[in-house]
């Protein structure tokens, strides 16, 4: 009865002391699982930007990196070799921390990735309405933090979960009709996470069918004003970043769709194989979303979910980053299950999510430690299980006028 009554004192006290002891474990972590760093690209453009004045994309920034990357870790990440390509803009975000000696700074932020893992799978069970009891939930939302696609990137201090959990805060809020906080929300990651934009189209219909056409206002508003912004204090950014990005990969080699490691399963007609698949799941997901605006509730969940699946298959830029999005369908899944069956639902669901994790982590461990390139199957297998799923509870979902629910 004592800690009912005290909990608005001891809870925020608790919070805090485990985020401060888990910034001290990120920093053991950082030291004893050096590989890719993603942080520090924008850790030093945002410090050499308050310093100097210098573009983030200057020569000097991008030798200022290489020298702080290799006093901390082997290599800058993958896809932007120490070079800054995130829309300038986004240097902001990373001032407070610029402040700070880099190996607290990086420890800081990769407790803000924790963080937002674990928001990010307790909203995706929001989302569905997977009826969880609070400690199942929070187990769940805790047991994504060691699914290996998200420890790997923690470990690599990948600057997108902080922008992936804002996504799927704004999915909440446009279910829930809050259609200019959702828009305020997908505006500020759609540069960084451009896949974001389909999504925000997806609301932008739905809601629309309601009469509601905040969230398409406050987007294309605040896209524009995040560029006005961006030209005042960087005036010539956008040429700067294009050059920078067309010095850095001058043909589409950072092109990686999971469907493009389809095709790589037939070697002798790979690209045609590849471009075959693209243009019908496409057309999928524009067929998926005929009748969308008619959608309540139950058919939306099913609706999003088949579309977020879809659009990471399509995704060009590092899947694996993007996989904690897949736990919407994956849950959703999970749903269906559990309102056929009530007790043998929650056992299969159970143990297909330890299952999973299981198949992730032995198979991510088995490679060279954090390799930028991961596996096939990795890439694919959780992808191939939502899908199986969705279609299977198709009908039950779209279709069914009440859940009859059967008991094993």
């Amino acid at each position: 009865m004592y800690l009912k009554k005290t909990v608005n004192i001891w809870l925020p006290i608790l919070i805090l002391l485990v985020l401060v002891g888990a910034t001290f474990l990120n920093i053991h972590l950082s030291e004893r699982f050096a590989s890719e760093d993603g942080f520090a690209t924008r850790y030093m453009a945002a410090k050499h930007w308050m310093k100097t004045g210098l573009s983030p994309y200057s020569q000097e920034t991008f030798d200022a990196t290489l020298e702080l990357v290799g006093e901390t870790s082997p290599r800058p990440e993958s896809l932007d070799k120490g070079h800054f390509i995130d829309p300038a803009n986004y240097v902001l975000f990373y001032i407070p921390l610029s402040f700070l000696p880099y190996p607290i700074a990086k420890a800081i932020w990769m407790t803000v990735i924790e963080l937002s893992i674990v928001l990010s799978a307790w909203l995706c069970l929001k989302i569905v309405r997977l009826e969880l009891s609070f400690v199942e939930s929070l187990l769940m939302s805790l047991g994504a933090l060691f699914f290996y696609p998200n420890l790997k990137m923690i470990l690599t201090a990948s600057v997108l979960p902080f922008y992936l959990v804002l996504i799927l805060w704004a999915i909440w809020l446009a279910m829930n009709k809050q259609g200019r906080m959702a828009g305020v929300l997908f505006f500020v990651a759609f540069p960084m996470l451009p896949i974001s934009f389909f999504i925000a189209l997806f609301f932008m219909i739905w809601l629309g069918a309601r009469r509601d056409n905040a969230l398409t206002t406050i987007f294309f508003v605040g896209i524009v004003f995040m560029g006005l912004i961006g030209i005042i204090l960087f005036p010539n950014w956008i040429a700067e970043w294009f050059e920078a990005y067309l010095l850095l990969y001058p043909r589409f080699t950072w092109i990686d769709t999971p469907l493009m490691r389809v095709g790589e399963l037939f070697p002798g007609a790979s690209q045609q194989i590849s471009i075959g698949l693209h243009v019908i799941t496409i057309i999928f997901l524009f067929v998926e979303w005929y009748g969308l605006p008619s959608k309540e509730q139950r058919g939306l969940q099913w609706k999003l979910s088949m579309t977020i699946l879809l659009l990471y298959l399509l995704n060009p830029l590092k899947p694996l980053n993007y996989m904690i999005l897949l736990f919407i369908p994956l849950f959703a899944v999970y749903k269906y299950l559990n309102e056929k069956w009530r007790v043998g639902g929650r056992i299969i669901t159970w143990l297909s999510f330890l299952g999973i994790g299981v198949v992730y982590w032995f198979n991510g461990f088995a490679q060279e430690t954090f390799v930028s390139t991961e596996s096939t199957l990795i890439i694919l297998l959780l992808a191939l299980l939502c899908m199986l799923g969705l279609q299977y509870f198709r009908w039950w979902a779209l279709k069914s006028s009440n859940a009859l629910i059967e008991t094993i």
